[in-house]
């Protein structure tokens, strides 16, 4: 369906497509939650009338289509930004959950028409394939010929597997192959063997496509606390934190792979820092301080002298030389003269900061909890790290990120196994609750804490306040893979 845009108005497509985009789900999620004559649907109906009547007047059509995570209005792909993302991904998902993948408007409609086939939305069953069929019938039956739906496409690549439960296998398997492969490097390097550049780069690949399909899968696998592995979990997991905060922002799919291989060897220059000093439990002297605060610039030394590294020796120096800068330049290594510091830089930081508080080591048995570590980032963005990065960062991790241990109003306790990309909803994550018996805490039944009770229309559950794991012995990981 092409369709022309006059001259000055090239962006319309786009703000349209956004404002439509944002209005038609807070519809259909009202429609949910409200009966149809309520003042709040009243009011949402009239602003969805306000986008869709004018633009049909002017264009002679709204034609909205998903495909997979890309939305195109008119034919014209809508980029997702930072501040659209979570209403976005949450809008994919409801369309997806009842198989519909394009809805137009090819008249201008009225009010009652606009209910009728918001309320047909809302009902549908979840996985039905013959939905967009069911919907097209029903408004034909009611004589409104100016709405129609289509059917999701799907798009075939290997590297996505939809169901949940294989997601979850696929995304383990990726973990620790990673992790795996960081080992086989740093020793590579230490011992200057011939490094797999290609293994590296395919297993990014594979790990940004898990992230695009499902965020969570991984980022709950970086909740895995590992002393001996410190150095190599840290690394996947700063590249996972990464790849999907540079998703959220925009960066195109290729340059996720290399952000994600950035955060992968951004502390490789810690291979020539003895053990014993990387995991010293008393304080450490001048000259260990030093050796440790080398590690930027030997990292961008070995990037350097390393041929095999190709396309990405830029991104990488960037990163290793970086990430300990801080965004006032106040931090290390001190420069001669002043430079800005590179989107991947700033990324990797940020990665780096999170990752390396949210878990235990050597000489730290206990990791700070998420809120206090996100409450950290605040109070230096604009200092330590870019302000505008670190909000998005706060809002992919949640209130109550994965694998936060909470406490609800029923007494029960639980731990966060999936967060709401609704921010309306961001503090109603899904909770695994938690059995106690014979001196251990088991997985018991996931609750959702959007549920409300159908008589009161309150939440059935909620959120007290967040508690220290280390309090009660729990490994948060194992609830989470």
């Amino acid at each position: 369906m092409d369709v022309r845009i006059p001259a000055g108005q090239e962006h319309l497509p786009e703000m349209m497509g956004t404002e439509f985009i944002f209005r038609f789900y807070r519809l259909l999620k009202g429609a949910t939650l409200y009966d149809r004559n309520n003042t709040t649907i009243e009011k949402l109906t009239r602003e969805v009338l306000q986008t869709v009547n004018p633009f049909v007047q002017s264009q002679g059509q709204l034609y909205l289509k998903l495909v997979r995570d890309n939305f195109f209005f008119n034919s014209i792909r809508i980029p997702v930004k930072a501040d659209r993302y979570s209403v976005f991904k949450i809008f994919s998902q409801e369309m997806g959950k009842r198989m519909l993948g394009e809805l137009e408007f090819s008249e201008e409609i009225e009010g009652p028409q606009l209910k009728d086939f918001v309320f047909l939305l809302a009902k549908l069953d979840d996985g039905n394939e013959s939905n967009y069929l069911y919907v097209n019938r029903q408004l034909e039956s009611k004589g409104i010929h100016g709405i129609s739906v289509g059917k999701l496409e799907y798009v075939r690549d290997e590297d996505l597997l939809i169901d949940s439960e294989k997601q979850k296998r696929y995304s383990k398997q990726i973990y620790f192959k990673t992790v795996n492969l960081v080992k086989e490097v740093s020793e590579g390097i230490r011992t200057q063997k011939l490094i797999n550049i290609r293994k590296a780069k395919h297993l990014m690949q594979s790990a940004v496509n898990s992230i695009m399909q499902d965020e969570s899968a991984l980022l709950g696998l970086a909740n895995i606390k590992n002393y001996d592995d410190y150095t190599f979990n840290h690394c996947v997991n700063v590249a996972i934190y990464a790849i999907a905060l540079g998703q959220r922002i925009g960066i195109a799919k290729k340059h996720l792979s290399h952000l994600g291989m950035a955060g992968l060897f951004h502390d490789i220059g810690k291979v020539s820092i003895p053990k014993e000093v990387l995991n010293k439990t008393d304080k450490l002297s001048p000259q260990e301080w030093a050796m440790i605060r080398s590690h930027p610039v030997v990292g961008a030394e070995m990037v350097i002298r390393l041929k095999e590294w190709g396309e990405l020796s830029a991104r990488l120096i960037d990163a290793a030389f970086e990430h300990h800068l801080k965004f006032d330049l106040t931090g290390y290594p001190k420069l001669a003269r002043k430079r800005k510091v590179t989107l991947f830089g700033k990324i990797i930081a940020i990665s780096d900061f999170y990752d390396a508080l949210v878990r235990p080591r050597v000489y730290r048995q206990y990791p700070y909890v998420s809120e206090k570590i996100l409450g950290l980032m605040l109070e230096r963005a604009g200092k330590d790290f870019d302000p505008a990065l670190v909000k998005v960062f706060i809002n992919m991790i949640g209130i109550f990120p994965l694998g936060t241990l909470v406490l609800l109003n029923t007494n029960e306790m639980g731990i966060v196994v999936q967060t709401q990309e609704d921010p309306d909803l961001i503090d109603r994550p899904k909770v695994c609750l938690l059995q106690y018996g014979e001196g251990e805490y088991r997985k018991g039944r996931i609750v959702d804490l959007r549920e409300m009770d159908e008589g009161s229309r309150n939440f059935k559950q909620s959120i007290v306040k967040t508690l220290d794991p280390n309090e009660y012995n729990i490994h948060v990981a194992e609830f989470l893979i």
